[in-house]
């Protein structure tokens, strides 16, 4: 009998994704575990993805767009192809993680997060700064400081095809 607590969960491909999982008395915060095919609730200890491991940093939230899982941990988003058999890391995003998982969001474009540095959208091919133009800033550095001075948390009004960002998730 194997029983496995999680911190993040999301399904893609049929499959459910772990992360921050906890087992046989042991936490392994940067590991994540995917079930077998239309199995959610079955996790062996063989299907494990450790992307980035013994980095000092935790899986916060696991999110999925265009075949591909975003791991996000406290100080980056770590990129893992899931479109074949064999999992592999595509990319990986420093200063692109967050603090918790009220800080991202699925949007009709992709997957968008905040933190203290910025607010990024993944569209399936790239990781673009939303407080930037043609490469310009749009929204001042101090600015965005302040407003962030507490936790970022971010949501999506599909009606208005928005992003509604709040400067403290308490």
């Amino acid at each position: 009998d194997f029983s496995v607590k999680f911190g993040t969960v999301v399904v893609a491909n049929r499959i459910a994704y772990v992360g921050n999982v906890q087992y046989d008395g042991q936490t392994f915060g940067d590991k994540i575990l995917k079930s077998d095919v239309n199995q959610f609730d079955n996790f062996p200890k063989t299907n494990a993805i450790e992307a980035s491991i013994a980095d000092g940093d935790e899986i916060i939230k696991l999110e999925e767009y265009a075949d591909r899982l975003l791991e996000f941990k406290k100080t980056k988003m770590t990129l893992i192809n899931i479109s074949q058999e064999i999992e592999f890391l595509e990319d990986t995003f420093k200063h692109k993680g967050v603090s918790h998982p009220a800080a991202t969001c699925k949007t009709d474009y992709g997957i968008a997060w905040v933190n203290k540095l910025g607010c990024y959208l993944y569209d399936g091919k790239s990781v673009n700064n939303l407080l930037e133009k043609g490469g310009r800033q749009i929204i001042k550095e101090s600015e965005w400081a302040t407003f962030t001075t507490y936790e970022p948390m971010i949501g999506y009004i599909s009606k208005k095809r928005q992003l509604l960002i709040a400067n403290d998730v308490t």
